[in-house]
């Protein structure tokens, strides 16, 4: 497992597990770990032996307790573009392939919305999660109040951000916060189940479809270069060789191997 600093880095297969590494305080964001979030990611993009991200937090109490607000100063809470925070979120987001949170602990505030900017949330049933700025006298920025939105409707994005009541895992399910809630002691196993499951999946396939979903979670109209850019995945997918690789199998009644080309 390779360390940098506040994340602990650990590849096996197509897998990679980045570790939110600061357990005595309860793995809180710091503009230096969400800096070296951000550049992980980009550094993932580009590594093409890597088709599953799973995201947790070190130790069992917490996921992520949130932005570490003592770390920086009220100048830079203000700011929105460019901020370490929405910078790692977008880095998380736009990363091309699937994106894991492996709740294994609490989730609040900033950690909360990491866990809804990945793709897929796998919980623990004794996590809780919530977003607790309105009692803390401050607020939320836009784009990750945005996020929540998308998930789960604006009735449960009330719900958690005007009352900052955590709620448990059970709840969470329930108004789909989350996609599956395992116990502790099997939490791992299913989520790597699942991670395992997925880099087994066309590179490709995933890669057009993860971003036809982003682009329509923008919320805008479609875009002329939008457009021309799901023509374009769609063109690469259809003339791949992974695609008449999933033929073969399918006639072949066998399990295919995807290369990514």
């Amino acid at each position: 497992m390779a360390e940098n600093k506040e994340i602990l880095i650990k590849t096996e297969g197509s897998i990679c597990t980045l570790t939110l590494n600061r357990p005595e305080k309860r793995n809180s964001l710091t503009p230096e770990t969400l800096g070296l979030l951000t550049e992980e990611f980009l550094r993932l993009g580009k590594a093409t032996e890597i088709r599953c991200v799973v995201i947790r937090g070190s130790g069992n109490r917490a996921f992520c307790s949130g932005y570490d607000i003592a770390t920086i100063s009220d100048e830079e809470i203000a700011i929105e573009d460019g901020h370490p925070l929405t910078e790692a979120m977008r880095a998380v987001k736009s990363y091309p392939l699937p994106v894991i949170a492996m709740i294994n602990g609490h989730a609040f505030g900033a950690g909360l919305e990491l866990a809804v900017t990945c793709d897929l949330r796998v919980c623990a049933d004794d996590a809780k999660l919530a977003i607790p700025p309105a009692k803390l006298g401050v607020t939320y920025h836009y784009s990750g109040i945005k996020q929540f939105l998308n998930l789960v409707g604006p009735g449960f994005t009330r719900e958690l951000f005007l009352t900052g009541n955590p709620v448990n895992a059970e709840r969470a399910l329930e108004k789909r916060l989350v996609d599956h809630v395992v116990e502790r002691d099997k939490l791992e196993e299913f989520t790597y189940g699942l991670a395992e499951g997925i880099s087994e999946n066309a590179p490709l396939s995933m890669i057009s479809m993860k971003k036809m979903i982003n682009i329509w979670e923008e919320g805008r109209p479609v875009s002329e270069e939008n457009e021309e850019l799901i023509r374009s995945l769609f063109a690469k997918v259809r003339k791949s060789s992974d695609s008449e690789e999933g033929k073969r199998a399918f006639l072949g009644k066998r399990k295919p191997v995807f290369k990514g080309e």
